[in-house]
């Protein structure tokens, strides 16, 4: 049976799900891996466009709205004397040498965006800040014609960069998936070693990665739309345990010695 039969079975079935606990490591592994390429689409998806979004409306910042500007000795230099914001649909632009925004302002500002304040540079991706101080580029000195030089040049190196973060990405949530795999299926074998005690943590893993099938589309259908899900460790992991019992349960328990 291939692994997209294997996917589809796995949505509905815990008898079907219960047979493939014999199949050999490979494949358990080589379908843990189509689960999680499933699962990483949508931010990848998300994240290349974010990226794009971001570089046009920065290039188109930096031509038609940010001033001259320099970045000497950890501060930024310019003549504007207030902020400019700068506002696309899917991406914010913010520029501010007098000191009156803060990393704080922009995040609350929005969601998907890139400032240059006084003091640091702040990205927001997704909601999720990060700044970083000029202190950085201590000895160095970044003006406006450099990094328009720059953003010149990027396009050829942006579909690298996005080929890095998808691989990085990637296996960044294989890692977490097999860890998820591996206590989930701990956690099944002590209980389900009452009910069924010669079922072994082999058996266990590979029917308990075929288990988290409904709870990954689930969650892939929910980044699609961009919905976040109130608890969504512990609804994972209800649903996953519900699809393990009903598989547990499709297993022939040990037929008993006969005296």
């Amino acid at each position: 049976m291939n692994i997209f039969k294997q996917f589809w079975l796995s949505l509905y079935s815990p008898k079907d799900i219960a047979k493939f606990r014999f199949q050999g490591i490979g494949k358990t592994i080589l379908y843990v891996f189509l689960l999680v390429l499933i699962s990483t689409l949508p931010s990848f998806i998300y994240t290349t466009t974010s990226v794009k979004d971001g570089v046009a409306s920065f290039k188109d910042a930096i031509e038609h709205k940010i001033p001259a500007f320099e970045i000497k000795n950890g501060k930024l230099h310019t003549e504007a004397k207030e902020p400019i914001i700068h506002n696309n649909e899917d991406f914010d632009i913010f520029f501010d040498g007098t000191g009156s925004l803060t990393a704080k302002d922009v995040e609350t500002k929005t969601n998907n965006g890139l400032a240059l304040l006084k003091s640091e540079f702040v990205i927001v991706a997704n909601g999720t800040m990060q700044a970083q101080s000029y202190s950085l580029f201590q000895g160095f000195t970044l003006t406006k014609d450099d990094v328009q030089s720059f953003m010149k040049q990027i396009d050829g190196l942006l579909i690298i960069l996005i080929v890095i973060v998808g691989i990085f990405t990637y296996i960044m949530a294989a890692g977490l998936k097999f860890i998820e795999i591996t206590i989930i299926a701990l956690v099944g074998k002590l209980l389900a070693s009452a009910y069924n005690p010669k079922l072994q943590y082999r058996h266990m893993w590979r029917i308990t990665a075929y288990s988290v099938t409904i709870s990954t589309v689930f969650f892939t259908i929910m980044g699609i739309f961009q919905t976040s899900v109130i608890g969504g460790m512990f609804v994972n992991w209800a649903v996953t345990l519900t699809m393990l019992y009903l598989v547990i349960k499709e297993i022939p328990l040990p037929k008993p010695k006969q005296k």
